[in-house]
C-alpha cells in the first residue's frame, strides 16, 4: 500500500494536472509546479518558500515561477509566486485565494 501523499492523486487526475500545466504554461511565460509532501511541521507558507527556493524557481529570467504546496496529511496547503507573477496578479489576488 502507498503512501498518503503517492495514494493522494490518481494516475488519471496526475495527468490531468500536468496536461493543465502545460497548457497554461504554453499561454503564458510563468513557470508552475505543484509539490506534494505528506507532512509540514509548521507553517505551510513557509515550509512552500522553502520548496521555491530548492526548485530554484526563484531563478526565473522573468521572476515568474508559481508553487502549489500540498503536505496531504496535515492537510495543509500554501501558493507562492515569484515578484513578477505578484505585480502581476497584485495582493488582492493572493488573499482571495
Amino acid at each position: 500500500m502507498g503512501s498518503k501523499v503517492e495514494d493522494f492523486l490518481t494516475a488519471t487526475e496526475e495527468q490531468q494536472i500536468i496536461a493543465a500545466i502545460r497548457k497554461a504554461e504554453r499561454t503564458t511565460s510563468g513557470e508552475i509546479r505543484v509539490h506534494l509532501e505528506s507532512h509540514c511541521a509548521g507553517d505551510a507558507y513557509a515550509r512552500a518558500q522553502e520548496i521555491f527556493h530548492l526548485l530554484k524557481m526563484d531563478n526565473t529570467k522573468d521572476e515568474n515561477g508559481i508553487l502549489f504546496y500540498i503536505a496531504v496529511t496535515d492537510r495543509k496547503f500554501a501558493i507562492i509566486g515569484d515578484y513578477g507573477i505578484h505585480q502581476h496578479v497584485g495582493d488582492d489576488f493572493w488573499v482571495s485565494i
